[in-house]
């Protein structure tokens, strides 16, 4: 897969399964992930816990 070489992510609604997928795939890949949901869900609570 080739995509830009950007070291720092910002996703707005990151707990849904399309955004939280993303991340976790750019996490495992070396990139620093930030994001926002107004909503605190178990997809938003595990990301925490693994540090994205």
């Amino acid at each position: 897969m080739k995509y830009i070489e950007y070291k720092n992510y910002f996703f707005v609604g990151i707990g849904g399964i399309g955004m939280s997928a993303l991340a976790k795939y750019l996490f495992q890949n070396n990139k620093t992930i930030y994001g926002y949901d107004r909503v605190q869900s178990k997809i938003t609570d595990q990301l925490s816990e693994s540090g994205n």
